[in-house]
């Protein structure tokens, strides 16, 4: 399969209940490679290796993502740690993972790695085909935060969002003072931008948007949409 888009990914923070891991895996890959690049994945993905896996695996395609180099990602989610540590001792050693990793490192470059925890999150994923906005954030009170968060998402003036929310705790990699990504999905950027501007009309919108910047500052933010998608694990399951 050949993915070529431009497109963008995610953004989250969180506490959870079972604590759902997402593993960000970011890449560089130059337009010459992205054949190689994606044969690699297609291969990995129908290998008997992968046929255990017990995860969710998108495959996101950056539209706008500042000055990082990465173009694309890996974002690898599993219902908790202990399943993602068992997945990683299962691969590890095995012939279709060393070939995956040798052919992914022949074709693009790795940016960075990071973990993160789910906390909270609300409204319906598309499990295939999303698009996706991440919005990075250093929170100063975390329960004070989810708290004013929750609040809002009960309320009637976000019963029709078209768009899902999800917040995640930046667990280990990440960058520095980025504490929180906070990750919007929907069917497409301009619904999702739509949906904001027509909210920052409403007086309770915005005073609750500035409760919440009281403890939680945006530093910067990401585009991104899925390109293809792997796995048995419902997305929705994790809240």
């Amino acid at each position: 399969m050949l993915f070529r888009v431009m497109i963008v990914l995610l953004a989250m923070t969180g506490f959870a209940r079972a604590q759902a891991v997402w593993v960000d895996y970011s890449w560089a890959v130059e337009p010459a490679q992205e054949n190689r690049f994606f044969a690699a994945v297609d291969k990995f993905t129908s290998s008997d290796a992968f046929s255990n896996f017990e995860g969710r695996m998108l495959v996101n395609a950056h539209a706008a993502n500042g000055t990082q180099p990465q173009n694309f990602s890996f974002a690898v989610i599993y219902e908790d740690l202990a399943t993602f540590e068992a997945t990683q001792a299962q691969l590890n050693g095995t012939a279709d993972w060393d070939r995956f990793r040798k052919a992914l490192a022949a074709n693009g470059s790795l940016v960075s790695e990071t973990v993160y925890t789910h906390v909270k999150g609300w409204g319906e994923i598309n499990n295939e085909n999303f698009a996706w906005e991440g919005a990075a954030a250093r929170v100063t009170d975390p329960a004070n935060y989810i708290a004013r968060l929750s609040r809002l998402m009960d309320s009637n003036i976000m019963a029709d969002a078209p768009l899902s929310i999800d917040v995640w705790r930046v667990t280990a990699g990440g960058a520095p003072g980025v504490s929180h990504i906070v990750v919007f999905g929907g069917d497409s950027w301009s619904e999702m931008e739509s949906f904001r501007a027509e909210s920052a009309k409403n007086p309770d919108f915005v005073a609750a948007i500035a409760g919440m910047a009281k403890v939680r500052t945006l530093l910067g933010a990401l585009w991104t949409r899925t390109a293809a998608s792997y796995g048995p694990l419902d997305l929705n399951s994790l809240r």
